[in-house]
């Protein structure tokens, strides 16, 4: 669990605040009694976020780096191997600081192999689930795009729904099979592409609809009618056998010689592709030999662009994988056209009859026959790989269903036991997940803003309960909307897990005593105006 949090910037009356500490279960920041605003209440949560990876706090709370100014993060986690120590500074926060416990820096790691580590030590460390995926939903702050109580799982406002769900079943280890299928899937999806790729560019015969196919089919009837009638017909004789097997020989080897140059063109492409560089430049490394010659450089103009390089490399990197796997496909059916000439000039050359000698006299009309039927059987192909992509599609849409079905009604449960403990004469919150793509969350025949709230703090308590959630983090913009018998109920909820959760309260002696126990018990930061701020003063003030 987090421990500590402390900084050289967070003042409390002139003097530097001791490390703010944290334990099992409910955290609450106060404000004071006059409910004050711009002290840091909010600020702090988005300090929290920072510790946990993300980047809101640098990118969003663009007033405290205006007057606070560069400054770093000294935070420690407790796991069962002992405690761990760790720095992040606002001017390069993509960099973490391993740490002693006197904060001395040992070593520099990523931002990526910190979540890692965070999200092994909190056994998150699931199927395809980041920490920050994980764990950002439910970081509900003033400043976040995550407060929409419609919307309990979204992390931004332009995200899909469909990541929230896909996130939730990943929260709740039920991915791995969808995961599977949807491997399969798009391996038959892929399959189709290319099939339909290679018949645009000719590399495959092909036919335009079942009309064409069936004209085929009549068409093959009547050439091989021609065909054994020719044959019968015949009154060449052996003398001319040398002769009939050469031009039918030269005809398939120049196809051969053809289709060969194609094939040797395709592994040139894919060998092209597969050779290119991977790696980006690593630009990080040299921030600090630029800053030495440009000390008022911007670096965080400089690491939005290395990020937008980072994701147009990424998007990159998907398309050669896609145009890899397409080549692949074209060279194996490559590669059995070859097969097939060459073993049509063995046969040919080794033919001992007489009858086969006078069908390659007539190839023409052989040819069109093996024309028309590799286009229908392509067709055939093509018809077969719809047909399973289209039923791979159902199996996964049914499957997703299954396990959405299933994780929607354990929601849709607790959540029902929890809000009768609450109050039984009050509706329940509801999540209706429709399929893979949507879902919607409200209660039933009650719209009011403090139910509204109500529900998303229930759903996140039910998240926390059922999956590897280590932590909640809820500000007052969700909790002041809440009746006081409600709120009560609730932090008893939040008192009653040995998970964190962490939030922000105001007005601590307008609510009853009990709950004043509560608050007094789960403090572990006060701020007020007038110098107990977070960082000692409040900027807003109009000195003029």
């Amino acid at each position: 669990m987090l421990k500590t949090i402390q900084c050289d910037k967070f003042i409390e009356n002139d003097q530097i605040r001791p490390p703010i500490v944290f334990k099992a279960g409910l955290n609450t920041i106060l404000g004071d009694e006059y409910a004050s605003n711009s002290i840091g209440k909010s600020t702090f949560l988005m300090i929290l976020d920072f510790v946990f990876g993300g980047d809101d706090y640098v990118r969003k709370s663009i007033d405290v780096q205006a007057h606070i100014g560069p400054h770093h993060i000294e935070f420690s986690f407790e796991f069962e191997d002992g405690m761990h120590y760790f720095s992040r500074s606002t001017d390069n926060f993509s960099i973490i600081h391993v740490c002693n416990a006197n904060y001395q820096v040992e070593k520099k790691i990523s931002k990526d192999t910190y979540t890692t580590f965070l999200s092994q030590k909190f056994n998150l460390d699931l199927p395809d689930l980041t920490l920050r995926n994980a764990i950002g939903r439910f970081f509900r702050i003033y400043g976040r795009e995550t407060l929409d109580p419609k919307y309990p799982l979204q992390q931004a406002i332009r995200e899909p729904q469909q990541m929230g769900i896909d996130a939730l079943l990943k929260l709740f280890d039920r991915y791995e099979a969808v995961k599977r299928q949807k491997e399969v899937t798009a391996e038959a999806v892929l399959k189709e592409k290319t099939f339909k790729s290679a018949q645009r560019y000719h590399y495959l015969p092909s036919v335009s609809n079942k009309i064409q196919y069936t004209k085929n089919e009549k068409r093959i009837l009547e050439l091989e009618a021609e065909i054994k009638r020719l044959i019968k017909e015949s009154t060449h004789g052996f003398s001319q056998l040398e002769t009939l097997q050469t031009e039918s020989t030269l005809e398939l080897q120049q196809q051969l010689k053809v289709e060969k140059r194609h094939y040797i063109n395709l592994i040139n492409e894919l060998n092209t592709m597969e050779n290119r560089p991977h790696k980006q430049n690593a630009f990080q490394k040299d921030y600090d030999k630029l800053q030495s010659f440009f000390p008022g450089i911007d670096m965080r103009k400089l690491e939005d662009i290395e990020r937008f390089h980072h994701k147009m490399g990424q998007i990159l990197k998907n398309e050669f994988k896609e145009k890899t796997a397409s080549l692949q496909s074209m060279i194996n059916l490559s590669a059995e056209r070859i097969a097939q000439l060459e073993l049509k000039i063995t046969e040919i050359g080794n033919a001992p009859h007489l009858t086969q000698v006078v069908l390659t006299k007539h190839y023409q009309k052989q040819k069109e026959r093996t024309q028309l039927q590799a286009a229908n059987k392509s067709y055939d192909t093509l018809e077969t790989l719809k047909r399973e992509t289209k039923l791979l599609k159902q199996l996964l849409d049914e499957l997703t269903l299954e396990i959405i079905s299933q994780t929607e009604t354990d929601i849709n449960a607790v959540m029902n036991s929890l809000n009768k403990h609450m109050s039984n004469s009050k509706t329940a919150p509801h999540l209706t997940i429709r399929d893979a793509n949507r879902y919607t969350f409200s209660t039933p025949n009650d719209r009011g803003t403090g139910s509204e709230y109500k529900g998303l703090i229930l759903f996140d308590l039910v998240v926390l309960a059922l999956t590897s959630l280590p932590l909640l983090v809820h500000d007052s913009v969700l909790l002041k909307q809440i009746e006081d018998r409600t709120l009560e109920a609730i932090l008893r909820l939040y008192t009653q897990t040995q998970k964190q959760v962490f939030i922000v309260l105001d007005k601590q002696s307008s609510f009853s005593k009990d709950m004043q126990s509560i608050l007094e018990k789960t403090e572990v930061l006060r701020l007020f105006s007038g110098g107990g701020e977070l960082f000692g003063t409040a900027w807003n003030k109009n000195t003029r």
